[in-house]
């Protein structure tokens, strides 16, 4: 985990004369660790204490420390064995060091350097890397004190940039090559800090060069650093309140997009973590979406709905142009204006695309690469595709050639909203959703249209506005069939307060976070008792269902209900 107290202050340090003694340290550590551990002596020495450490043997490994050679093979193992640093390195071992030997020889102390920019933030169990560095620099203290004159050898630098044993010093070099106008691999050259052991502390350093720079690129634009942060490795690099590295970059480019997302920025988030309308205990989701937060599922969820929408008419367009099917043809431009309109009025929070095998094959060939969405195959409907719009309170089915435009009042299906289901055919579709509707609710109201030319859309408007959506139909009709539907039909009136649908979603909210697990037919009680507000059974489920569908809630196998986590 990496913490991030305040940034040191740079400017007192001299980064010219710090340069040249990098130099030094860096060509001193190469030659103490290349010569550091060879021979027959030293390799028996490391398996014995290796023996005390895996045994929990303290008494003969105290015993080895006696010596000097003791404490040099000690920190060369913790460099190099995890089960070494878990068993020995703790605040005991480092105390009792620091009591038999006062002054260290210079290979433990190298060691120790190397150890630390190792495993840096790794460190911060207990209170090993404050033990760690407080030790160094006591003993960088104690030798230049025992020194008469001051020289550039690794002794002065660390002495002189203490700041680089901070947990914030990749941040500050991060900053340091902003203020210099260099790239990272620049300032760490000019540092020689590239020289050090690669570990974590390069690690962390970089990655906090990448996002830096992801949060000042120009929103949507192409940069190198997506494509290192797409690297499995870079991705998936601890950083800081137990996210990753991956974590923080989906953060940011989900949060700068707001909700127009360029291909180039939308492609980055499902190349990284994939598709989020999966189901929420798939490996995928619980590793990527569920610690990014559930308003930036919903955002993605969003896009990806346009995204869905775009590919259906895609592949009903093309399939009209291959074909020369003219009906086709006439009714699109009509169809791709009503469900692009119900986009832009803010209905659509999520969408399912489904598709026959010659329709995949379309959608494929108009992309030009295969699909990064998820989508619902459609059994013995080779050349259909058929889209399902969650739109909040209302719920659309539609789909090409002949299928009809079906608009529930309600979650037409929980299938829809089970991201395992892969399949569906036409008569699940046209037979089981209605009958799964209507058992649900009993007094749900759901219309299935056909594609007639001069009344599909009337039909549509005429059906929703009876039941409380507002419209504005401006958003709906290219502009000179706005103003013909306008004088033939006139204005639709909306016969139903949509604030009261509002006022429901939020006392039925209530009455979960006080009263969960419940049935809906204890909710209906709750809001009268409690809210004097009366809802019938059927209008509380149809609201529970639409609320289901936007993960604010969850129902169990004996139908009660809770708040979603």
């Amino acid at each position: 985990m990496l913490f991030l107290p305040p940034k040191p202050e740079l400017a007192q340090f001299n980064w010219e004369r710090i340069t040249k003694q990098w130099s030094s340290l860096t060509l001193q550590t190469k030659t103490i660790a290349d010569g550091a551990g060879q021979g027959e002596e030293f390799k028996a020495l490391e398996q014995q204490v290796s023996g005390f450490v895996v045994n929990g043997d303290v008494a003969q490994l105290n015993h080895t420390l006696l010596k000097r050679k003791g404490v040099r093979v000690l920190t060369q193992l913790w460099i190099d064995k995890q089960e070494i640093r878990k068993g020995s390195l703790n605040e005991a071992t480092i105390d009792y060091i620091q009591a038999k030997h006062p002054k260290l020889g210079m290979s433990s102390l190298m060691n120790l350097i190397s150890l630390v920019y190792r495993y840096f933030d790794a460190l911060v169990d207990g209170n090993i890397f404050n033990k760690l560095t407080a030790w160094i620099k006591q003993q960088i203290a104690q030798r230049l004190d025992e020194r008469k004159k001051s020289s550039d050898t690794i002794i002065s630098v660390l002495n002189s940039a203490k700041w680089l044993f901070d947990l914030t010093a990749p941040k500050a070099l991060v900053n340091l090559a902003k203020q210099n106008h260099l790239d990272l691999s620049e300032q760490l050259k000019k540092l020689r800090l590239n020289e050090l052991p690669q570990g974590r502390f390069l690690d962390v350093c970089h990655a906090q060069y990448y996002l830096d720079t992801l949060r000042e690129i120009p929103v949507g634009e192409p940069n190198d650093i997506l494509h290192e942060l797409l690297k499995r490795d870079v991705a998936t690099m601890p950083f800081e309140e137990g996210k990753r590295i991956g974590h923080i970059a989906l953060e940011i480019i989900i949060d700068r997009s707001a909700g127009a997302p360029s291909e180039v920025w939308q492609n980055f988030v499902l190349n990284l973590a994939g598709d989020p309308r999966i189901a929420n205990t798939a490996k995928n989701y619980r590793e990527w979406w569920k610690p990014i937060g559930e308003h930036r599922i919903k955002a993605v969820t969003s896009w990806l709905a346009k995204e869905d929408l775009k590919l259906f008419l895609g592949a009903i367009a093309e399939y009209a142009n291959h074909t020369g099917d003219e009906s086709l043809n006439r009714m699109y431009p009509a169809r791709k204006r009503f469900l692009e309109g119900l986009y832009e009025h803010g209905f659509v929070r999520n969408a399912r695309l489904m598709l026959g095998y010659q329709a995949e094959n379309t959608v494929k060939r108009v992309l030009g690469k295969s699909l990064t969405t998820s989508y619902i195959k459609l059994k013995a409907m080779p050349q259909t595709s058929i889209i399902y719009l969650d739109c909040g309170d209302f719920h659309i089915v539609e789909g090409s050639h002949n299928f009809k435009l079906w608009i529930y009042m309600g979650l037409p299906s929980e299938r829809v909203t089970n991201y395992s289901l892969t399949e569906l055919t036409h008569g699940e579709l046209t037979n089981r959703f209605p009958a799964e509707f209507n058992e649900r609710l009993p007094n749900g109201k759901y219309l299935a249209i056909q594609h007639s030319p001069t009344s599909w859309q009337k039909n549509a408007i005429d059906f929703l506005t009876d039941n409380g959506v507002e419209l504005d139909l401006e958003k709906l009709f290219d502009s000179d069939k706005y103003r013909r539907y306008v004088n033939r039909y006139g204005l639709p009136v909306v016969k139903k307060n949509t604030q009261e649908n509002n006022l429901l979603e939020v006392n039925l909210l209530k009455a979960l976070h006080a009263y969960q697990p419940i049935t809906a037919k204890e909710l209906v009680k709750v809001l009268d008792n409690e809210f004097s507000m009366f809802a019938d059974r059927p209008t509380v489920n149809a609201k529970l269902y639409t609320m289901l569908s936007q993960k604010k809630v969850t129902r169990d196998e004996s139908f009660c209900w809770y708040l979603a986590d």
